[in-house]
Order: structure tokens, then C-alpha cells, then sequence
């Protein structure tokens, strides 16, 4: 599923424009007991200009009243299954400004069954964090080892660059520019869900106090190619064919995908673990298509 900005004319109605995804206009309550700020979705934070899609948190001064306002998008398809996640991005913050704001890339099935990338302005302009949910155990009062990280990036997220997670039954490996930035194992994804991003800030623990100024998302692609829940249980027809035209499952356990740039590298490489260290009625399968190759994961 491939969404390019730069081939989408400016337009401020991008619902129109973007088949594959849904605005947002849900909110989320105050709770004055600790002090987290109500925070509403709005159309109005997210439009297309200059080949870019952009998502706002509009500047929310001292004294102000009334809900944050944000910005989110939802993938309309909710059966991902496996698969390698793409978006190449960037964060712009007034660095007058106080506070600042959550930027976020992730799957998401439930509270509990979530893989996030989250830029957190706070936290510095070099610094990231990626975590699997559930990653706070409420029973201890206390986070759960190895469920997240903030580690160091390469270059500042103020500057262009692709964030990527690639998705597998037993690992999910994180990436800046095609470098591996991490590999996770705990709470690693069981269901199928959808993509999803967004930039907000609810005066919350996580987030901080939002920007006074207005903070900015600034998006050119998001590229994900995937395994659906229909493939994996044998009920997707077009997935079986394909898979039988290229020689049926095998126990291939290297995929290359082409970059934005339609360059094999080393750098794209998607290494996928051996059938036997995941369910033993799978197998990994690699599946030709045209110019393309997909990774998939069928029943065998």
C-alpha cells in the first residue's frame, strides 16, 4: 500500500485524496486528577502541500481553555498481518516555544497488542523511542522490562528521514534510513490491526505540557507492504494463486523489498526468521510479483 505525497496536489479536503486512510475527529477527556488536558482531533490539522502531508498540534497557550488540538490518521485497512512499515518524515518545533508534543508511527490492534515509533520533543532532537505494548504494568506500578526504548538517532528528527518497523511473528526490528536501530522481542504483535499516525500533546506524563507554538508533521510517503489475516489463514484467493505461480510455500527466509529510490541494498534487506522458531503450521514464503518482491506468510 503505497501513499505518495509528492504526486497529490495541495489541497486542504484530503479526505477526498486519500483513499487508503481516515482523518480523525474523535476526542479525549480532561482528567483533572492528573492533570492530563483534554485533546481533540480536527480535519483542520491535516492537509497536503507542497508534496507533503502535513499534521498540526496547534499551539496551546498558557491560560487557555478547552481541548488541545490535533491531528491523526487511521489506515482504513484493519487486516494487516505481518509486514514491513514505511514512512519517511519529519517534526518542526519553534524552539521559543514551551512544551512540545508526541509524533507518532505504529500498529495498532488494542492497548495491548501495539507497536509504537514515537518522537517525543522533550526528549531532545536526536532522540526516539519504540516500544510494544503493554509496557507499563499497572498491578507493580512499574514498566515492563524490555517493552521500550529511547536510543539516540543518527540526525535530528527536524531533518527528512524514513522510520520504518518491519513486522514478524517472533521479532519486530526498527530502522532509521534503512540501518537497523533495534530489535524487540517482547510483546511482539498476535493480532491483525491497522497503521496509524499522530501528533498530540494532553499535558500528560508522556507527552509534557503542549507547545505553545504549533508543531508540525511533515510527511512525504508512507510505504507498507504486509501479510493480511485472510492470507494467513488460506482464505485469500489472489494470495494463494500468486503463491502457487511462484513455486508454492517454501522455507525462504530472505525478502527484498525496493526502497523509495527502487534501489535493491544491503541496507533493504528484510531477514525473517526460520519457520521452525515460529508457529509450526507456518512457513515463510517468498512471492515474486512484477518488479517486486513481497513478503508473505502462509498456511501450509
Amino acid at each position: 500500500m503505497h501513499t505518495d505525497f509528492s504526486a497529490i496536489p495541495d489541497t486542504t479536503n484530503v479526505t477526498t485524496v486519500l483513499p487508503d486512510w481516515d482523518v480523525q475527529t474523535w476526542a479525549f477527556d480532561a482528567d483533572p486528577s492528573t492533570g492530563v488536558i483534554a485533546r481533540q482531533n480536527e480535519a483542520e490539522n491535516v492537509w497536503i502541500k507542497d508534496g507533503k502531508l502535513h499534521l498540526r498540534q496547534k499551539g496551546y497557550k498558557k491560560g487557555d481553555k478547552g481541548p488541545v488540538s490535533v491531528a491523526e490518521i487511521h489506515s482504513k485497512r484493519t487486516d494487516f498481518n505481518h509486514g514491513s512499515f514505511r514512512a519517511k518524515y519529519q517534526v518542526t518545533v519553534d524552539k521559543k516555544a514551551d512544551g512540545g508534543a508526541v509524533a507518532g508511527f505504529f500498529f495498532y490492534y488494542d492497548d495491548d497488542d501495539e507497536t509504537d515509533i514515537e518522537i517525543l520533543t522533550k526528549d531532545g532532537d536526536k532522540a526516539i523511542r519504540y516500544t510494544q505494548h503493554p509496557a507499563y504494568d499497572n498491578v507493580t506500578d512499574s514498566a515492563i522490562p524490555d517493552a521500550t526504548f529511547q536510543l539516540k538517532l543518527k540526525k535530528s528528527w527536524t531533518k527528512m528521514q524514513e522510520h520504518r518497523f518491519d513486522w514478524t511473528s517472533s521479532v519486530t526490528t526498527f530502522f532509521q534510513d534503512n540501518s537497523v536501530m533495534k530489535e524487540m522481542t517482547k510483546n511482539v504483535p498476535k493480532h491483525e490491526g491497522k497503521a496509524m499516525i499522530n501528533l498530540w500533546a494532553n499535558n500528560g506524563s508522556w507527552s509534557g505540557p503542549p507547545s505553545t507554538n504549533d508543531v508540525e508533521m511533515k510527511m512525504e510517503y508512507i510505504l507498507i507492504y504486509f501479510n493480511t489475516s485472510a492470507s494467513q489463514s488460506g482464505n485469500d484467493e489472489d494470495f494463494n494463486s500468486v503463491c502457487k505461480g511462484a513455486g508454492g510455500p517454501k522455507n525462504g527466509t530472505v525478502c527484498w523489498i525496493n526502497d523509495k529510490s527502487g534501489v535493491d541494498s544491503e541496507d533493504s534487506k528484510v531477514t525473517l526468521s526460520s519457520a521452525d522458531s515460529i508457529l509450526r503450521s507456518q512457513n515463510l514464503v517468498l512471492v515474486a510479483g512484477v518488479g517486486l518482491a513481497a513478503m508473505l506468510l502462509v498456511w501450509t
